[in-house]
C-alpha cells in the first residue's frame, strides 16, 4: 500500500514540476517586445497551427471549455487559471478510468456546470470526461 501511495505522490510531483516548467518556458517564448525590432511574435503562426493540430488530433475536434469553467473552482478548492494549463497529451489524458481512478474523484476536477456531462480541470486544458484519467490524478478526500 505504501508503494502505491508513493507512486501516486511521485506522479503528482512530476506532473506539477512538469506543469511549472512548461509554464515558465511558455512565459519566455515571446509575446512582447523582444528587442529584435520585430513584432515580438516569433513563430506565433507556426505555434498556433501546431497547437491547433495537436488539440484536434488529441480531442477529436473543438475542445474549448465554456466560459463558466475558465476560472472555476475544483472540488478540492483549487481555482482554474486558463494561462497555466497542461495539454491533454502532456498528462497522458484518457477518457476511461485507470485502476478505479477517474477525474470525478480527483481534487482538481471541476464538475459539470452546464448539463453537457463534461467538466473541466484546474491543471488540464479542454473539456474533461468525469470517467477520464490522467497522470495528475490526486484523489479527492472531502
Amino acid at each position: 500500500m505504501e508503494d502505491r501511495a508513493a507512486d501516486t505522490e511521485r506522479r503528482r510531483l512530476l506532473a506539477l514540476v512538469g506543469t511549472g516548467l512548461a509554464t515558465g518556458l511558455a512565459g519566455c517564448s515571446g509575446g512582447g517586445d523582444g528587442g529584435d525590432g520585430g513584432d515580438g511574435g516569433g513563430d506565433t503562426a507556426t505555434a498556433t497551427a501546431t497547437a491547433t493540430a495537436t488539440e484536434t488530433a488529441t480531442s477529436g475536434g473543438e475542445d474549448t471549455v465554456p466560459s463558466e469553467y475558465e476560472t472555476a473552482t475544483a472540488i478540492g478548492g483549487a481555482q482554474r487559471n486558463p494561462d497555466s494549463l497542461s495539454s491533454k497529451s502532456a498528462v497522458n489524458y484518457q477518457s476511461e478510468p485507470k485502476d478505479g481512478q477517474k477525474c470525478s474523484n480527483c481534487q482538481f476536477y471541476i464538475e459539470d456546470k452546464n448539463g453537457d456531462g463534461m467538466g473541466a480541470c484546474t491543471l488540464v486544458e479542454g473539456n474533461i470526461d468525469p470517467e477520464g484519467y490522467c497522470v495528475s490524478y490526486a484523489e479527492y478526500e472531502g
